[in-house]
């Protein structure tokens, strides 16, 4: 693999500004049974460097509005989790 020259938060901040990266930026999303598997398969704790995944960091407002109700988010959104055998 080329020698990366950039940090995981030089390439994200590279694309956001237009500008070139050291190589396209990745991300990884995956449910935890999924991460574990990835984990096995690898045969390694950090799947995500060995990968070299860059992770993105997510920056959030405060949530300060009335209270939720159990099962639903800020936007009103209903969830619940769903067992299907190997996972939920």
């Amino acid at each position: 693999m080329k020698r990366e020259t950039m940090t995981p938060r030089e390439r994200w901040l590279a694309v956001l500004t237009r500008r070139t990266p050291d190589r396209v930026p990745m991300d990884w999303w995956g449910t935890g049974e999924a991460f574990k598997k990835l984990q096995q398969h690898l045969r390694c704790d950090d799947p995500l460097a060995r990968l070299h995944v860059d992770v993105c960091a997510f920056v959030h407002p405060r949530y300060v509005g009335p209270a939720l109700q159990g099962g639903s988010d800020e936007f009103g959104c209903r969830f619940r989790n769903v067992e299907y055998g190997t996972g939920v």
